[in-house]
């Protein structure tokens, strides 16, 4: 049996925090599409076993 685990993003450049997904695909879109559009740094984290993990990073690019 799996379980679903909510996943909130988190934004490392300034105070973004999303709401709680308990998809990680929405998770991952809504952290795609703020840091393409900031260019900032953002980590998705899972609530599992009473604490909070890190999923997966995204960081923001670099224009020159």
């Amino acid at each position: 049996m799996s379980a679903n685990y909510p996943y909130i993003v988190r934004c490392n450049d300034c105070d973004y925090v999303s709401e709680v997904y308990m998809d990680e695909s929405l998770a991952m879109n809504d952290r795609d599409f703020h840091s393409f559009e900031r260019l900032h740094s953002v980590s998705i984290w899972r609530y599992a076993w009473e604490r909070w993990t890190l999923v997966t990073e995204l960081f923001g690019l670099q224009l020159r």
